[in-house]
């Protein structure tokens, strides 16, 4: 599957370090505390605590809300 963006995400593995470095993109995904996950737009936190494996699906739910989700071309 090919996932097309119109943004920049920044992955982050730690709440300590991990806004100030990814101050530059439009979506973060840092690790908030074990097992959970805080989303951010910009620098602003916008979710916390989302369990690790529902954040993947929160951070696409989030880039649609934010109307920056661009479905992949229909496989021909």
């Amino acid at each position: 599957m090919k996932i097309l963006f119109r943004c920049q995400i920044a992955i982050m593995g730690c709440i300590v370090n991990g806004p100030g470095e990814m101050a530059d993109a439009d979506f973060g995904y840092v690790g908030g505390a074990p097992g959970k996950i805080d989303l951010y737009v910009g620098k602003t936190v916008v979710k916390r605590g989302i369990a690790m494996e529902h954040a993947t699906d929160a951070l696409i739910q989030l880039i649609k809300d934010h109307g920056r989700w661009v479905d992949p071309p229909a496989e021909e």
